[in-house]
């Protein structure tokens, strides 16, 4: 079974959906919802980030030393 995504205009949504219903198309919504306590800690995240207090360490670089220390290929 193959998955898509379909933009559809505001006002076309009841037709549409009635079509997808006739058609017995499998209908999966999914709104996703973040928490707030979840939002919070993102932006702590970005101003620690932007701020400078944070040191972080390119993915690269630990990936490079990460081999090396394993000797790993």
């Amino acid at each position: 079974m193959k998955e898509i995504t379909i933009k559809v205009p505001d006002k076309k949504l009841g037709f549409f959906m009635e079509l997808v219903k006739q058609l017995g198309i499998e209908v999966t919504k999914e709104d996703t919802v973040i928490p707030e306590w979840q939002k919070k800690q993102l932006d702590e995240a970005i101003e620690e980030h932007e701020s400078g207090k944070v040191n972080y360490t390119d993915w690269e670089d630990v990936k490079k030393n990460l081999f090396a220390k394993y000797n790993a290929k």
